[in-house]
């Protein structure tokens, strides 16, 4: 069976705050008629996160509470890619900041792409990059 799209789950401290956030700096936007206090997935295009409260998670789920004492997704670089990658950057850079995260400048990469990486308020760490 050939892959058809990736999905990322993100365990969360707060939806609202994360739904504000990936809604302000990349467009992510939820389904009509979600509950905040479960999972919600969000969208755009062919990107598609799942965001949940990690306190609702299950006592035995794999990511116990010891998992969340240090930064989220050690290891782990979401990557996005954009059609208009300074365009994303003008509308992302201010929202990140006022929505409770970070972001590191654009920038033309040695490898032919230019990026920029957003931390969301969770510590989760997105690389958000020209398709070309």
């Amino acid at each position: 069976m050939d892959p058809a799209c990736v999905r990322f789950e993100l365990f969360v401290d707060d939806v609202e705050r994360s739904l504000a956030f990936y809604g302000a700096t990349i467009g992510l936007r939820p389904a009509p008629g979600y509950d905040p206090q479960g999972y919600v997935p969000v969208s755009a295009g062919q990107v598609r996160l799942g965001l949940q409260r990690r306190t609702a998670l299950p006592a035995d789920h794999h990511f116990r509470p010891a998992h969340f004492a240090g930064p989220r997704g050690v290891g782990v670089e979401i990557v996005i890619e954009v059609d208009d990658v300074h365009a994303s950057f003008a509308r992302a850079r201010d929202a990140a900041v006022t929505h409770g995260g970070k972001f590191e400048p654009l920038a033309a990469r040695p490898w032919g792409q230019t990026d920029f990486r957003l931390i969301d308020p969770d510590g989760y760490y997105v690389r958000v990059t020209s398709a070309d």
